[in-house]
């Protein structure tokens, strides 16, 4: 949050003034994809073996995941995750109501994917949605699943289960 602070005040992020309805949708909707697309690789590169033992191991304790396993994290998976946000920020001049829709779907679809109850019909896998049973998967078979959102770059690369 600090480093987001110093980049807007210091020229490098520049919030978009938009208020169009449909503009906001594209906007989150973008945010959603290519964040989609940063953490798939972020999580990814989590489950390298050096890697994993020092930083994600512990998210993986969770096998049977509830709502706090979202927030097993070590900080600097956190911090991983906000840089990639920054990146976008600094990319692109999104609003202040589409980040804001962004980080609340964000939260709601991250609590909702560690649940261990599924909320969506089977039908849903087909939609290309990462549904909890998608997540699931991942923590029951760590090589498989890394998209957080969708499992579209886990179907691209090979790793969807």
């Amino acid at each position: 949050m600090l480093l987001g602070a110093f980049l807007w005040k210091n020229g490098w992020i520049v919030l978009g003034e938009t208020q169009s309805a449909v503009r906001i949708i594209a906007e989150v909707a973008a945010l959603l994809l290519l964040m989609d697309l940063l953490m798939y690789f972020f999580h990814y590169g989590a489950h390298l073996p050096f890697i994993y033992k020092m930083l994600h191991r512990k998210h993986h304790e969770h096998v049977s995941t509830n709502f706090l396993s979202l927030f097993v994290l070590h900080p600097f998976e956190t911090i991983g995750f906000g840089v990639m946000m920054l990146v976008l920020l600094i990319g692109y001049d999104f609003s202040v109501i589409s980040i804001s829709i962004y980080l609340m779907l964000n939260l709601i679809w991250g609590t909702i994917g560690h649940l261990n109850r599924e909320f969506f019909p089977a039908s849903f896998d087909r939609l290309l949605v990462g549904t909890t049973r998608f997540h699931n998967q991942h923590h029951l078979d760590e090589s498989k699943n890394f998209g957080f959102y969708t499992s579209i770059w886990d179907r691209v690369f090979g790793t969807y289960k």
